[in-house]
C-alpha cells in the first residue's frame, strides 16, 4: 500500500503537524512552570526526570536519554548545575567521565514539577481516551523505529 503525502500547503504536512505539536507542547509547559513560579524549561524537564530514574549516570548517556547532542547537554547542565540542581561528580573509575548527580534541591523538585506536567498533559489530551493515547503511542514509536532504521549518513 503506498501512501499519498500533502507537503503544499505546508500546514496539511504530517511532519508539520508533528513539529507543532513538539513547539507548542514544549512552550506550554513552559508557561505552565512559569505560572507556578518555576524557572525550569522543557529540555530542563527532561534531564532531571532521567536523573529522577537513574541518578549519578554519565553526561554522554543523559545526552542519549533525552536524545541531545553533546553541546545542547553541556549548555542544559551548566544551566541546572548553575541553579543548584545537579551536580558533577568525576567518575572513580575513569578520571575523564564525569557523573551526573542530583542535588537535593533537584531531587526535590520532582514532587513539585511532576504535578504540574501532569496537569498540563489532561490539558493537551483532553477528549482522548487510553484507546486514543495508546493508538498514538504506537504510531509515534513505529514512526520512530523507522527512523531509527533509516541508515545514518
Amino acid at each position: 500500500m503506498s501512501i499519498k503525502f500533502s507537503v503544499f500547503p505546508v500546514d496539511n504536512s504530517p511532519g508539520f503537524i508533528v513539529h507543532l505539536l513538539d513547539t507548542q507542547m514544549k512552550a506550554g509547559l513552559k508557561r505552565a512552570f512559569q505560572s507556578k513560579g518555576y524557572n525550569i524549561t522543557p529540555e530542563q524537564w527532561g534531564v532531571l526526570s532521567r536523573l529522577w530514574v537513574k541518578d549519578g549516570i554519565h553526561q554522554n548517556t543523559v545526552a542519549k536519554r533525552t536524545s541531545k547532542d553533546r553541546h545542547t547537554i553541556t549548555r542544559i547542565l551548566n544551566l541546572l548545575e548553575k541553579k543548584g540542581l545537579i551536580r558533577r561528580v568525576p567518575d572513580p573509575e575513569d578520571k575523564r567521565r564525569v557523573n551526573i548527580y542530583l542535588t537535593p534541591e533537584g531531587k526535590g523538585l520532582k514532587s513539585k514539577l511532576s504535578p504540574i506536567v501532569i496537569n498540563f498533559l489532561k490539558k493537551c489530551f483532553a477528549g482522548l481516551d487510553e484507546k486514543d493515547l495508546k493508538e498514538m503511542e504506537r504510531i509515534h514509536r513505529r514512526i520512530l523505529k523507522n527512523l531509527n532504521s533509516s541508515p545514518k549518513r
